[in-house]
């Protein structure tokens, strides 16, 4: 079965991501670098935005949350 893209990311391993909305079923901590990365609440409410001049960031991301992803490497670890 060929891999999804996310799935190497939602793994603990670094991922390049083109364009990927995650859905947080799980509190993790997530690692970003790259473009673009927008975090929602549960309710659609923007958390917080990373960008490039953010430089490598972790962020705590909380089940039901949901990241939207461009043009950026990141891991998610469990825990």
């Amino acid at each position: 079965m060929a891999n999804q893209v996310g799935d190497k990311a939602l793994n603990g391993e670094w991922e390049e991501i083109g364009a990927r909305d995650f859905h947080i079923k799980e509190d993790m901590t997530m690692t970003f670098e790259g473009r673009s990365c927008n975090i929602a609440d549960g309710e659609g409410k923007l958390v917080e935005k990373l960008g490039a001049g953010d430089g490598q960031v972790t962020r705590k991301v909380l089940s039901g949350y949901r990241c939207y992803i461009m043009k950026a490497s990141v891991k998610f670890e469990k825990g």
